[in-house]
Parts: structure tokens; sequence; C-alpha cells
């Protein structure tokens, strides 16, 4: 199949995250499979017009906050002669609504619903409008198979009125080879982690909010941050507002081997994001044998198997903390965790994922079995 992917982000924009992720796996291991990918997305500052990233050749057009104009007289003009086989629109916020004009084969991969999310992350005018763009998800895609990452997921699709025979999973998942085989050297001080986009809805002060209680009973407690984002100066300076800097490493973006080394050597993981499509980090740090804590919210008690591979908790610093220092203190418990996580991670693969895609095409566009 030649296949046209639409994105408003690809992997190399400083805002990816997960779900740019998610589709550049799952693609590159596609096109293994003997078929064509091209990527349309929003070009950012410094970035090359076109170019080709593991098999997938990358277009990039007019800007972030268009995009989803530019794309459609885009397509019209310059792809609509193509002779493209399937149209895969990964919708993110705002729906492209690609199948009301694109005469071809159309599937679409959703995350999350962000719903009311967005007044916490962005302008109240710009969260509305996104509100109700996502709302008329079912409308103008009622005709359009929809993959989603978790059954979080398709509950809140469904919600929306999407029917339930177009809706199919296609996991997140981790590159398997990259993570230990067997447990690895914790840290020899107890060392909890966040590893992520570092967004206002990532709800990290609640993390922070949790330490001075943890601190009172380990005194010697780490909390590592890794990653980038538009919140991370005030995510620094909050952490010298508490007084607990002294005990919190941010780190910033680093590299994928600095983050598997970040999983390998913490205790737990921690997220108490407002929501969460699922959360590929979850996996990494369970493919690392790091348990995980999390707010008790969609995706994430998808991604969190509670009392097994971690705990599901209410958004509560008080609650956090003594979680946290429950677990940190039973270490019985811990590591019955950590071996869990590990053998729950390894049924994720993007193999499995890229496999699922395909057959799931050929049972929605039979059509396309010939191609």
């Amino acid at each position: 199949m030649k296949i046209l992917l639409v994105n408003w982000r690809c992997i190399k924009n400083p805002e990816a995250g997960g779900a740019e992720y998610h589709l550049h796996e799952i693609f590159k291991r596609v096109i293994k499979s003997g078929h064509s990918a091209t990527l349309v997305c929003h070009w950012f500052n410094g970035a090359a017009r076109q170019e080709e990233i593991d098999g997938i050749k990358i277009i990039r057009i007019g800007d972030k906050f268009r995009f989803k104009s530019q794309f459609k007289k885009y397509y019209l003009k310059h792809l609509a002669k193509e002779d493209y086989d399937l149209i895969v629109d990964d919708i993110s916020k705002i729906p492209m609504q690609i199948s009301t004009y694109a005469k071809k084969p159309v599937v679409g991969i959703l995350h999350h619903i962000h719903g009311n999310t967005l007044y916490k992350e962005l302008p109240f005018p710009l969260a509305f409008y996104i509100i109700r763009q996502e709302k008329l998800i079912t409308k103008f895609y009622s005709n359009t198979p929809i993959f989603v990452v978790s059954e979080s997921t398709k509950k809140e699709l469904m919600e929306l009125g999407f029917p339930e025979n177009k809706i199919d999973f296609l996991f997140n998942a981790i590159t398997q080879e990259s993570f230990p085989s067997s447990f690895p050297a914790k840290s020899p001080t107890p060392t909890i982690t966040y590893v992520g986009r570092i967004k206002k809805y990532k709800n990290l002060e609640m993390i922070i909010d949790a330490l001075p209680k943890v601190v009172q009973y380990i005194p010697d407690i780490k909390l590592e941050i890794a990653g980038g984002g538009d919140y991370l100066d005030k995510i620094t300076e909050y952490s010298k507002k508490r007084n607990v800097s002294e005990n919190i490493i941010i780190h910033g973006r680093v590299s994928e081997n600095e983050k598997i080394k970040i999983f390998e050597r913490a205790w737990i993981f921690i997220t108490m994001s407002l929501k969460e499509g699922w959360s590929i980090t979850v996996l990494e740090a369970n493919a690392a044998y790091t348990p995980a804590i999390g707010a008790d919210v969609p995706g994430l008690r998808d991604s969190i198997r509670n009392n097994k591979t971690g705990l599901l908790i209410e958004n509560n610093a008080d609650v956090l903390a003594d979680t946290i220092i429950r677990l940190i203190k039973d270490k019985t418990r811990l590591k019955e965790f950590s071996i869990n996580a590990k053998e729950w991670a390894n049924n994720f693969t993007w193999e499995k994922s890229a496999e699922q895609f395909l057959r799931m095409v050929y049972e929605w566009y039979p059509q396309l079995k010939e191609k």
C-alpha cells in the first residue's frame, strides 16, 4: 500500500510526544512489510521542508496554528492526484476532518479526548474551541474507522456517540531490546522519577508538593525529572519555592539511552497527569523493572495494573506522599511490583501493533489486500 499519514507534528518536532512516537514506531515497521508511507505535518523553525526518517518520507508545510486549513489546500492541490491507497488521520486536539474531502479510504488514530483538561493547558477561548471541535468527531468521522490506544479512550469515543463496531485498538508499545532483560542495579538511595513532556496538565506540582512529607520519613529520597516542554522553567521555579530543590534533579531533555538509565535506577515511576491516552512512559518504566504510582484517571487506569504493576491513587499530595513512603519501606511488595511490571511490559511490542494495524485495515477495507 501507498499510505499517507497526517499529523500536526513529526517525531523531530520539539513539541512531539507520545502520539508522534506511536505513529513513527508503528509505520517504520509497516514499511518493512513492503508498504510505503509519507507523513505530512506542520513545519517548525529550523526544520527541513522535506526529509526521510526511518523510511518515512516527511513533508512539512505551514505552521502549527493553521495546519488544518493549510493541509486541506495542500492536499487538494498536490496530493489528491497522487495514487495513495490509504490515508491515516492521526487525530490530535483539532480533528482534521480529512474524510470529508479526500476520496480515499481513511482510518483515524485517537489517543484521547482532551475535554476539560484543556482549560488547564490553554487560554479559555482556544480550549473552548478545541473542546467543541472534539465533540464533532462523531459527525465528521461517522464513516471512518478509528483506532484507539486504550479502553478508556474507546469509552470516551462511544460516549460521544461513535459506533463501537468502527473502533479497534492500536496499543502503545516499546522497543523491547532497548531495555534490560534482568533486574538492573537500582540506585543505592531511594529514587523516584517522572519522565515525559513537561506540560501543565501533567501535574508535576503534585509530585513536588508530596516531597516535603516524604523527606521527613526518607531524608535521602531523590526525585529525578526528565523531559522537555513549555512548563519546564515553571516546574524548576516551583521546586525552589517548595524548599525541596536539593532532593530534586531536573535533567531537561535527555537522550534515549539516558532515559533508559533513569528508568533503570529508579525505584518508582510517578505520573499524576490529569489525563492520558495510555502513557508510553509507564510501559518504558515497567520494562526497566520500575513500577508506577499514578493518578486514577483515564489512560493511566489502562497502563497501570492496580496492585499488580503499581498503584492508582486519588490526585492528592498527602495521599501520594503516604503511598510513596509505604511502598519504599515495603521492600517485598516493591520487588513484587517490579517483577510484575516487567512481565506486563513484555506484552507490548511495536511489531505487534504494526501487525494489528494492517490486520484491521484489511478487515475494514478488504479491497486494500491486493495493494
